[in-house]
């Protein structure tokens, strides 16, 4: 998966498109503890993000299966998210 840089804040994500078809930052370093995205790869394309719900992945943790990869959206741990995010009428800035 390519990397990118957050514009706002530096750090590494990656890109993926939600199952309505939007562009997700996503953090790059997968997080088992606290991420709730599977990346489902495309080829030649950006992943499929699908939130995975807190059944799911405590229904994973109790079988004793393999940590999957789960990622955080990049909206939840960057700083400057809020200026990034839509609002009705656009840009909130």
């Amino acid at each position: 998966m390519a990397q990118h840089v957050c514009r706002s804040c530096g750090a590494k994500i990656q890109w993926a498109i939600t199952e309505k078809g939007r562009r997700m930052p996503i953090d790059v370093v997968p997080n088992w503890e606290h991420g709730n995205i599977a990346l489902y790869p495309r080829k030649d394309d950006v992943p499929i993000a699908i939130v995975v719900t807190k059944t799911e992945i405590e229904a994973w943790r109790a079988s004793g299966a393999k940590k999957r990869l789960l990622f955080t959206s990049h909206f939840v741990t960057c700083p400057q998210s809020a200026h990034w995010r839509k609002s009705k009428g656009g840009r909130n800035h």
